[in-house]
């Protein structure tokens, strides 16, 4: 049963309420991206606020990739992105080291809570991809180089055959917001992370999901320990 939408209370803080009658409105109506939303002056009569509260309501939508106005045509739903977020986050992380920590604490818990099922789901082609990232790595290390994108095309071979698009795009958001709000905490030794990867690896390969939990976990704990070291 759809919900009834009603005039909204003189009381509610009118910008706030309407973004989120609209996105209830885009809910029950079943509206998909590209699809158009009603016009301003009827949305403005269906929760009785003014035009203008509702043109303020859609450009904060648009801020945060719910809706895309077309010059000409009209405001439409938009296919959601975690583009904004990503934007975002960044300049959040950059506040101080506890919010980069925390970020850090949420990846550690979700990875080493999925890391599981994505062995049971791993192939042999994923493998021997991760093998490969993990000799680049070597390589890098050995000359004490930095292996960033080696570390990232790693995790996400991790989970790639989990199939789950939304998983990776959040360890892909998660991985450049910390890349981009990093450079003041202190950096571990390559061979060191090299090392931290390859446990994983031989983990995952045990067919053992406690011990790649573990293995996971203890690559985490370096970067905890080195953004601790940088609040103190």
């Amino acid at each position: 049963m759809r919900r009834t939408f009603q005039r909204l209370p003189d009381a509610a803080p009118v910008h706030k309420t309407v973004q989120d009658e609209i996105r209830h409105y885009i809910i029950e109506h079943g509206l998909r991206p590209g699809d158009p939303l009603k016009p301003e002056a009827e949305l403005a009569r269906i929760f009785g606020v003014s035009r203008n509260s509702v043109r303020e309501a859609v450009k904060a939508l648009e801020s945060t990739g719910v809706l895309e106005t077309r010059r000409g045509s009209g405001v439409y739903i938009k296919d959601f992105s975690f583009a904004p977020l990503l934007d975002n986050l960044p300049y959040g992380l950059m506040q101080g080291p506890r919010a980069l920590g925390e970020l850090v604490a949420l990846r550690k818990a979700l990875e080493s809570a999925m890391i599981a099922d994505a062995m049971r789901e791993l192939t042999p082609a994923s493998v021997a991809a991760l093998r490969a990232e993990l000799a680049a790595m070597l390589e890098r290390a050995e000359r004490k180089e930095s292996f960033a994108e080696q570390d990232r095309a790693f995790h996400r071979l991790l989970f790639t055959d989990l199939g789950n698009a939304m998983l990776l795009r959040l360890f892909d958001l998660f991985w450049v917001a910390y890349h981009r709000a990093a450079p003041s905490v202190p950096h571990r030794d390559p061979m060191e992370i090299y090392r931290n990867h390859a446990a994983i690896l031989d983990a995952v390969l045990s067919g053992d999901p406690e011990q790649a939990r573990d293995a996971v976990r203890q690559h985490y704990v370096g970067l905890e320990e080195r953004i601790t070291d940088s609040l103190a």
